[in-house]
């Protein structure tokens, strides 16, 4: 989720400029609050000072705010009470939520090199996006099973003789689901359709399925896209910030370095815990208790507060350690398919929990994709992988 948030805020700032300079409206503003902090006396033009500014517009009778933070040369004075400094502000018509200070999307200030960043920035975060979220490759390799199950199915198909039969009168062989014999004429009884194969039954015990090739080789595949996303999201802030720095005179050169590195550190610390943890044995314990607890989150901006409900399941591990399941209101999925006495084994390689006894569920929770399925499936409906029942 934090990575999923940089790059949509990344997306925003390089989205909104582009259609701000293209598409947007201009209007006099009215800055409420101006500050230039200096930086460096010897950096190159438009490069020594970080401003920042508040500031509100109207457009249609309607008043909306905004915030900006740039580089550039300007020293101007903050303002003293009872001032007024205006300046002119660019908008999105229909969206005016959408500001920015025109000089900062003014096509000739940001130049031909700056442009060309943004348009290629824009698919590069959407990419980064959708393989943080994990919603590319999952698809390829649920397509490409159906594949291979599909050609598995008619290869059984063509190979599998069709059961002979023989008329019980005279012995003769007859032919596919004939009614009468040709060679005796005597009449015979229709053979009766094979039954299709039953799902799986619930069982009472872990799965054996945790060892099974295709659940071990999707395991092998988690760690090689964990090795693909570190190193991805290493390379591309140390590399990105800098030329943004370097393209972009909103962005000093040195912040943009210093930005770059500490996400880089950041994004390099979280994913070598992920594969450390992934790569711990596999343990078992009893669901000892579970408790709901109504929480605020204060948010700084306008000291307003938001409610939920924080849900907490406690497991006591076979070694005498508790471990938690901490969930909020929206995604509280291990509280309610978990009870205080359940057995529980934790699969590490994928970060999920499996129940000993699923005899009365109506539901089972896919270990390799966390997608929920129906206690009939065999198959998750998502990846296509077994089920652990």
């Amino acid at each position: 989720m934090l990575i999923c948030a940089c790059l949509l805020f990344a997306f925003y700032l390089s989205a909104s400029t582009l259609l701000l300079a293209w598409l947007g409206d201009s209007v006099t503003g009215v800055v409420d609050s101006y500050d230039s902090r200096r930086d460096d006396g010897q950096a190159e033009q438009n490069r020594s000072r970080t401003i920042s500014m508040h500031y509100h517009f109207s457009v249609s009778g309607k008043t909306y705010r905004g915030f900006a933070m740039y580089s550039s040369d300007e020293a101007w004075p903050r303002l003293q009470e009872g001032e007024v400094r205006t300046e002119r502000i660019r908008y999105l018509p229909g969206l005016p939520v959408v500001n920015k200070p025109a000089r900062l999307t003014d096509l000739d200030r940001i130049g031909s090199w700056g442009i060309l960043y943004h348009l290629l920035a824009i698919p590069g975060y959407v990419l980064l996006g959708l393989l943080a979220a994990g919603l590319i490759g999952k698809k390829k390799a649920k397509s490409k099973q159906n594949n291979k199950s599909k050609q598995k199915g008619k290869h059984m198909d063509t190979k599998t003789p069709k059961a002979s039969r023989f008329c019980k009168n005279c012995g003769a062989r007859l032919d596919g689901d004939a009614m009468f014999c040709a060679n005796c004429g005597a009449a015979l009884q229709p053979s009766a359709p094979a039954a299709p194969p039953a799902a799986a039954a619930p069982r009472i015990g872990f799965s054996p399925h945790s060892t099974h090739p295709e659940i071990l080789a999707a395991a092998v595949k988690n760690r090689k896209t964990a090795r693909g996303c570190l190193w991805a999201l290493v390379v591309i802030p140390l590399v990105g910030f800098p030329l943004a720095g370097l393209l972009l005179d909103d962005m000093p050169l040195g912040e943009a370095v210093i930005i770059g590195v500490g996400i880089a550190l950041v994004m390099l610390v979280v994913n070598l815990v992920a594969m450390h943890n992934a790569r711990k044995p596999v343990w078992e314990g009893t669901v000892i208790s579970r408790d709901s607890k109504k929480k605020q989150d204060r948010h700084k901006s306008d000291d307003t507060y938001t409610s939920y409900t924080e849900f907490t399941t406690r497991i006591r591990t076979d070694t005498g350690k508790t471990k938690r399941i901490v969930e909020r209101d929206s995604g509280r999925h291990m509280y309610d398919y978990l009870a205080v006495g359940d057995r529980v084994r934790f699969h590490p390689a994928f970060g999920t929990y499996e129940k000993y006894d699923k005899t009365h569920d109506r539901i089972i929770y896919c270990n390799v994709c966390s997608m929920m399925n129906p206690i009939e499936n065999d198959r998750c409906v998502r990846c296509s992988n077994l089920l652990f029942k």
